[in-house]
């Protein structure tokens, strides 16, 4: 079988069906798949570190809960490159680099700036965090001219997908979203790099607008079944032994490669205080009750009504119909409020909207209530229970 090499500095990839030229001065979307410690990130660092070296800017929108993606600060390219990180409102951050608020972003500073971070740490909550990134998404919708490529890096795509649910009516809507974004990206100037653990973790939609699908160590589980044809080409035995610099790329034109890359020094390590490190301080000043808005069809649950709905559910013990009756709601948003308030609970030890407005509730489940009700009290079964 005739093998073709495609190099550039730092990156070697061996075409084991077809050949491809990659091109970074053009907006692709990369879609990583793999197991924790595969090396998705420092892959994804790596392509924005190609964009980068010709002229373009990274948009590092998603990192993970210890700050990863605020490494781009002690990266070589900190030294020559404009940085701006973003932060959520009501948060105060001392550092020595440029900081704004997410909610102030323009078009200009995607042309005036090189890197741009949106990291966890410099937002009071990851709802907060989610809402920003919906709405940095949607400033992208009206790029319409350009003079740079921006690659827009989320680490576990998933993530993107939630955060059009912050400002969509419903899933479908959500949905509809983000697909638009990876299929109009091209004419935005933007390329994207999305990553995930589970490769039915993203819809097939999604997988299907990837220009580059990058497969790194996919563990005990392997290919999935729609891709186990790729082991005509990569032994079972080579997918289980993929070291972090490894992984095996399919492109949209249908060609198969081999590929390394060198290891990203900067990237950072499993355990370390990157705030510490680089010198940052984040003082969290807590947001301002959230109210309700109205979208014609419907109009959202502020705040003080969400905590009200869980002070009648867990205080006075009243019903879904009981408490929708009271505050003019539908018993299903009563019930979406009391599932997301032990969602909130059980994910992160409290419910930040109910702490916003300081309730007393703040770290109580409501489901605790339904199971004192089953072990405290003996229900009277009627006939028409169970006609």
């Amino acid at each position: 079988m005739q093998k073709s090499v495609f190099e550039t500095n730092g990156l070697i990839i061996e075409w084991i069906r077809g050949l491809e030229y990659i091109s970074f001065n053009k907006p692709h979307v990369f879609f990583i798949t793999g197991i924790r410690g595969s090396g998705k990130s420092s892959f994804l660092e790596l392509i924005a570190a190609k964009y980068l070296d010709n002229g373009h800017a990274v948009f590092d929108l998603f990192g993970s809960k210890d700050g990863e993606n605020l490494a781009w600060l002690r990266s070589p390219y900190a030294e020559d490159k404009k940085i701006l990180l973003l932060k959520g409102e009501n948060v105060d951050v001392s550092c020595s680099w440029n900081v704004k608020t997410a909610d102030s972003v323009t078009l200009s500073d995607f042309e005036n700036n090189d890197v741009i971070l949106s990291s966890s740490p410099l937002y009071s909550s990851l709802d907060q965090e989610y809402l920003a990134a919906a709405k940095l998404t949607d400033l992208l919708y009206k790029r319409i001219s350009w003079s740079k490529i921006v690659y827009c890096i989320v680490r576990e795509a998933a993530n993107l997908y939630y955060s059009r649910l912050k400002i969509s009516e419903d899933q479908t809507q959500a949905k509809a979203y983000m697909i638009y974004l990876l299929r109009e990206s091209r004419h935005m100037g933007l390329a994207l790099g999305l990553d995930s653990l589970r490769w039915h973790a993203i819809d097939i939609d999604v997988r299907s607008l990837s220009d580059f699908l990058v497969f790194k160590n996919l563990g005990q589980l392997g290919f999935t079944k729609e891709m186990k044809w790729l082991y005509y080409y990569v032994q079972p035995e080579v997918m289980r032994k993929l070291k972090p610099n490894n992984f095996i790329i399919l492109t949209k034109k249908g060609s198969i490669g081999v590929g390394c890359f060198s290891k990203i020094e900067w990237h950072k390590r499993e355990g370390e205080d990157i705030l510490k490190e680089l010198g940052i301080r984040v003082e969290y000043a807590g947001e301002a009750p959230r109210e309700s808005v109205d979208k014609g069809a419907f109009k959202t649950v502020s705040d003080r009504e969400h905590a009200e709905i869980i002070r009648l559910y867990i205080e006075e013990k009243l019903g879904m119909d009981k408490i929708a009756e009271k505050l003019n709601r539908s018993p299903r948003t009563i019930n979406i409020h009391t599932d997301k308030h032990d969602m909130f609970v059980r994910k992160n030890g409290y419910c930040h909207i109910c702490h916003r407005v300081k309730s007393p509730y703040f770290d109580k489940l409501c489901s605790e209530r339904t199971l004192n009700i089953y072990h405290n009290e003996t229900p009277t079964l009627k006939a028409s229970n169970v006609m």
